[in-house]
């Protein structure tokens, strides 16, 4: 029983060493694969020495201390490389044309001033939606740097501020301090004044006692001389007026004797009383009350302050002394207690998203997945369809019945082709459809145009198939050959990852991939939303990789039908 249990297990180790197939796939399919894997996403782990940075474009609108700062940081980050652009359309084009470009920072303007103020400005990134973890990455490194700008300037701030108030303090101290002496000297001064406002009180109550007596004496005087003065006139007055009086009083009896005499002339004129001439009118007299006003007597008013003469010696107020009066006191100055330009906390410097595109900067994973897998199945299936089919028909002597049958071999891998052809477009339209229905995959701008890229690497897939089974040359050696060429076009092509996270000798590799191509216009179409016409230069460079590999596989048919 032992024996025949140890010539099992010598027999299997025999048959692996004999399997060239099997040891393939045992060692060096895993080896490939994780070459592959290692140093495309080596870049996102910081574990790919020597890598190529990340280039991010520039537009500084702001010209500010800021703006400077923010890209001297990006600049001392070695995964990073700055490029400065004019505007938004160059930086498009940087974007378009330079790989590992994957973003345009866009600093507005004012966003120091903004800052400075205490507002929060945002940059403006603007992002490849094609490469969004590329962006991401450089977002996680971007973000500790604004978060080192904004702690750096509140630091300054803070001193700044405690600068301000220590020297703030220092004045108040100062005027404190002068405040307390100038209370000091005028608590000496009103003690001073109060002394000598005491000693000269009597003093000057007398002084203000007899100024009283000699102004109203001097009033008296003033007041007897006026009345005097004021009677004289008016008796000489009166005595005019009642001869006034008196003269008007016969003039009006004259008047009414003049009237008589002129009636009693008319009378006598008889006839001729007409001719007399009448006349001349007498003025209107005064009236009776006028007349008797003339002869009141006149009574004499009140003297006014203003004819009252000077006493007979001048009287002068007092004065207070010299000694009573308050010093001039030294006034503290407190126009600089002040702080002209208080330090202001400044805000927070963040940032928006926008797509430089016109769909969005968040993308729909699955826009990036379902073409990169399912152009991944589509190879494998491919592998199947034509390599093993091929292998099949020649092992099972379908082939060489077909050839008896006077079909041509450019005839019979034409037909074959162009069936497994159709299958894989198929393939992808259904694909794409259920992943539209279930995972709202983006279709693009014109669903149509996804025919373009889906065509050219379903040709392309089914050339290299063919390829495939005349280098592999037996069922057991397809598989293996067919299947890590095939995982390994995908995974350097870009179809379960963005080219940009490979090293550049990688990226240089890629670009004879038909993978490369079909994934930027996959890419192109459902994330970058761009219309059909740019898509056909990309989907034209995927399809002559297919015919290359269509001639290579032609000119080798040969080993197809070569019997076992």
């Amino acid at each position: 029983m032992l024996r025949a249990v140890w010539l099992i297990f010598q027999n299997e180790y025999r048959l692996l060493l004999r399997d060239r197939a099997a040891l393939f796939m045992l060692l060096l399919a895993p080896i490939v694969i994780s070459a592959v894997a290692g140093f495309s996403l080596g870049n996102i782990y910081g574990t790919q020495p020597g890598s190529e940075p990340y280039r991010v474009v520039i537009l500084n609108s702001d010209r500010g201390w800021l703006a400077r700062r923010i890209i001297e940081a990006l600049g001392h980050d070695r995964s990073l490389k700055v490029i400065e652009a004019g505007d938004i359309s160059e930086a498009r084009t940087l974007i378009a044309t330079r790989s590992r470009t994957p973003m345009a920072i866009e600093i507005p303007p004012n966003t120091t001033h903004d800052f400075e103020a205490g507002a929060n400005p945002k940059l403006s990134i603007y992002i490849d939606p094609v490469k969004r973890l590329e962006a991401s990455s450089i977002e996680q490194a971007i973000d500790p740097i604004l978060r080192e700008i904004t702690a750096a300037a509140n630091d300054r701030t803070r001193i700044a501020i405690a600068q301000q108030s220590s020297d703030l303090k220092a004045r108040l101290t100062r005027a404190a301090a002068e405040i307390a002496q100038a209370k000091s000297d005028l608590e000496r001064s009103q003690a001073a004044l109060q002394r000598t406002l005491t000693a000269s009180q009597s003093d000057l109550e007398a002084q203000i006692g007899e100024m009283s007596r000699s102004i109203i004496r001097a009033v008296d005087r003033s007041i007897d001389g006026l009345r005097t003065s004021v009677a004289r006139d008016v008796s000489a007055r009166q005595q005019a007026l009642v001869a006034v009086r008196a003269y008007l009083i016969e003039l009006e009896s004259s008047r009414s004797e003049f009237e008589k005499w002129i009636t009693q002339l008319k009378t006598l004129a008889g006839s001729r009383a007409d001719q007399i001439p009448p006349p001349p009118k007498w003025p209107t007299p005064p009236t009776q009350e006028q007349i008797d006003l003339l002869s009141q007597p006149i009574a004499i008013p009140d003297i006014p302050a203003s004819h009252i003469v000077a006493p007979d010696n001048d009287v002068h107020l007092p004065e207070v002394p010299k000694e009573a009066k308050l010093p001039q006191l030294a006034i503290p100055d407190l126009s600089g207690l002040g702080i002209s330009q208080p330090a202001r906390i400044p805000g927070v410097v963040g940032w928006t998203e926008h797509s430089l595109g016109s769909g969005s900067p968040r993308v729909n994973t699955f826009d990036q997945y379902v073409p990169g897998f399912g152009v991944t199945f589509l190879l494998v299936d491919m592998l199947w369809g034509v390599a093993v089919g091929l292998i099949d028909e020649r092992d099972w002597g379908t082939l060489a019945r077909l050839r008896a049958s006077g079909l041509s071999t450019s005839g019979l891998l034409i037909g074959k082709l162009m069936a497994r052809f159709l299958i894989g477009l198929v393939q992808l339209m259904i694909l794409f459809a259920v992943a539209w229905a279930m995972f709202n995959l983006s279709l693009g701008r014109t669903s149509w145009a996804l025919l373009m890229p889906a065509a050219a690497i379903s040709f392309a897939a089914a050339a290299f198939s063919l390829l495939i089974a005349c280098v592999a040359n037996s069922r057991d050696a397809v598989l293996p050959i067919g299947a890590m060429a095939a995982l390994a076009m995908s995974a350097i092509g870009g179809c379960w990852w963005p080219l940009d996270f490979e090293p550049q000798w990688m990226r240089a590799i890629a670009l004879a991939m038909p993978t490369t191509w079909t994934m930027r216009a996959f890419n192109d179409l459902l994330i970058r939303g761009l219309e059909p016409a740019a898509v056909v230069h990309s989907s034209a460079i995927a399809a002559g990789l297919g015919l290359l590999f269509l001639v290579a596989g032609v000119a080798a048919s040969s080993r197809i039908y070569r019997q076992r």
